[in-house]
């Protein structure tokens, strides 16, 4: 071909429409079945139904070119075969990318000629404007979009849209709750895929965290001074529904105050559950994947909401509940927002603490909180202080867990189990029965046959005034008391370290996973450009769809039988160098053993 008739042909192309690939049948029928099972698609034209007549309105405009079926398909081939998360890709999948026969499954017409660049770009404006037809309905956004408008011109903008639309904050929370529903719906979709004995093994456990998503938009404008105090907005961004993800240096003992900004973006911040193992000690014998999400929200914001939220929706899709781990960020969380619902729906939070959380931080009829569980009050200062002193540096870690170790005889344990409301009788070291500590103030547990438990050493204070779980056998504690610090783990433990750490590492490798830029990359804003909480919320959720869908792939593939017949996933041998085993001869040599 000579260069003025390639140059001819590239003329001709439609925008975006570059490149001879083609999805296999096969890949488009996959796509269509998991569009399926999610059950998005009537659901959305349910709620958009509903929302017509509740204006009033009439359907209107012209037919629809092709069904919202295959939109839904388009994009869910866009996730599932790495490709950008575009209206144009969206457009060229239906129209170029896939053959005639699938194109008419999915009541899909002829694409126009490949030189009628009005005609593709028409299409182009169909498949976005269809786009934003069915999100409208589970839409809680009220900012203006696309456009950087001054704080005013915003507010008048928002005023309009309200009132044009009837938006009240009822019919917004409503709306929320759809895409809630919405996001949920398409992780529950790829987590069928998993063979049932595979998924019987997960008992449960997850981790909670939150990861920052790249809005594509400017930072909003503010006005420039110096000082640390929030400054005015002069011009908001194109994409107001994001914020600044701001992060800054958090080495262990440094004040909040003190810390310095390393960088900002502009952002969204995806709260996500992912399920993990919780026996370290062994290999894990399923895929980790995201269990559940809150939609995208303001970086920093209802950080404990949104963990509730994505919760909440995991155990009503009837999904066994059992550890919990979260980052620093959850353990500062209002209780009543995450950790007392958390409980509520049956999980066990597994909690770290910053700086100012450490040593003594509740009581409770005389009973110390320190650091997740309740103590005796006459527990040594220093077995109090213990982890400020290791985060001080004051001390070295093979003292600080003898004296995490050292706690457990002043351990006020459990009589009996939660009552239905929630209320637990714990008994003080010293109280009847099995005794883990001697003390004056109870006598029955000075005796001979306790000669060999912790002597808890008592005070003239403790004497003169003794604390109520120092003179009552069961004291009764309620689920709010300190249920900001609370854990059933005992923190610092071998056993703590082991399940918090492993659940924490599942999540954070699944972030690794989603932003690769090789896959999903969730981390490249330019890969998901029309801009919006909603739009953003369904395609986060549609990457992190695809992101299971190969997890369970790789798993199926790569995990062995052990024993028992069980599939596990092998871990990974860091040394480079071999293990002595390699050198085992193939015929040990031993009495008795047979002839060669």
């Amino acid at each position: 071909m000579s260069a003025r008739a390639s140059d001819d042909a590239l003329a001709r192309a439609p925008e975006g429409g570059l490149g001879s690939w083609e999805f296999a049948d096969d890949a488009v029928r996959v796509a269509i079945e998991v569009v399926g099972r999610s059950g998005v698609v009537p659901q959305l034209c349910a709620w958009r139904s509903a929302e017509r007549e509740r204006l009033g309105r009439h359907p209107g405009g012209a037919p629809e070119r092709f069904s919202s079926e295959a939109l839904f398909v388009a994009m869910t081939l866009a996730a599932l075969h790495h490709r950008p998360m575009l209206a144009t890709t969206f457009r060229d999948i239906l129209f170029r990318h896939i053959t005639p026969t699938m194109r008419a499954r999915l009541g899909v017409p002829e694409p126009p000629p490949v030189d009628d660049r009005r005609a593709w770009e028409a299409l182009h404006r169909c498949v976005r404007t269809r786009l934003h037809g069915l999100l409208d309905a589970v839409d809680p956004s009220v900012l203006p979009k696309n456009r950087r408008l001054a704080p005013d011109e915003l507010d008048a903008a928002v005023r309009t849209y309200r009132a044009e639309r009837d938006l009240s904050d009822e019919v917004l929370a409503a709306r929320h709750d759809r895409l809630t529903w919405l996001v949920n719906a398409l992780l529950e979709a790829s987590l069928s895929y998993v063979p049932r004995d595979i998924r019987r093994h997960w008992r449960g456990s997850v981790a909670v965290d939150a990861t920052p998503v790249p809005a594509f938009s400017r930072a909003e404008e503010r006005e420039r001074r110096k000082g640390r105090g929030r400054r005015t907005v002069v011009t908001h961004a194109a994409d107001p529904d994001a914020g600044y993800y701001v992060r800054a240096d958090d080495q262990p003992g440094t004040d909040r105050a003190e810390r310095k900004l390393r960088d900002a973006i502009w952002a969204y911040e995806a709260t996500i559950v992912v399920s993990g193992n919780d026996n370290p000690n062994t290999e894990q014998p399923f895929p980790c994947l995201v269990e559940a999400m809150a939609p995208l929200h303001q970086p920093g914001t209802a950080v404990g909401q949104n963990a509730t939220l994505a919760l909440t929706s995991l155990a009503a899709r009837g999904h066994p509940t059992g550890w919990l781990a979260g980052d620093r960020a959850y353990t500062n969380a209002q209780p009543e927002h995450f950790q007392l619902p958390a409980r509520a729906l049956g999980y066990r939070p597994i909690l770290d603490y910053r700086i100012d959380q450490l040593g003594v931080q509740n009581s409770h009829g005389g009973g110390l909180m320190i650091e997740g569980a309740w103590y005796c009050p006459a527990i040594p200062d220093a077995l109090q202080n213990a982890t400020i002193e290791f985060r001080a540096r004051r001390i070295d870690e093979t003292t600080w867990r003898e004296r995490i170790e050292a706690r457990r005889p002043f351990l006020m344990r459990r009589k009996e189990r939660p009552d239905a409301e929630g209320h637990v009788r714990r008994l003080c070291p010293a109280s009847d029965p099995a005794y883990t500590g001697r003390c004056e103030l109870k006598p029955r547990s000075i005796e001979r046959t306790t000669a060999t438990t912790t002597r808890i050493p008592v005070t003239d204070a403790q004497r003169l005034h003794p604390a109520k779980v120092c003179v009552q056998q069961s004291t009764t504690f309620p689920p709010e008391a300190a249920a900001k610090f609370a854990q059933d783990l005992h923190f610092g433990s071998t056993e703590w370290a082991g399940i918090y750490h492993t659940l924490r590492n599942a999540v954070e490798g699944i972030n690794g996973i989603a932003k690769d830029g090789g896959y999903a990359a969730l981390g490249d804003a330019r890969r998901r450009r029309i801009r919006g909480v909603t739009a953003q919320s369904l395609f986060a959720a549609l990457l992190l769809m695809a992101t299971n869908m190969r997890a369970i792939r790789s798993f199926q593939h790569k995990a062995l039988p052990d024993i028992h017949g069980t599939l596990r996933r092998r871990r990974k041998r860091r040394r480079a160098t071999q293990p002595i085993a390699a050198w085992t001869p193939s015929v040990v040599a031993r009495a008795g053993a047979p002839p060669p």
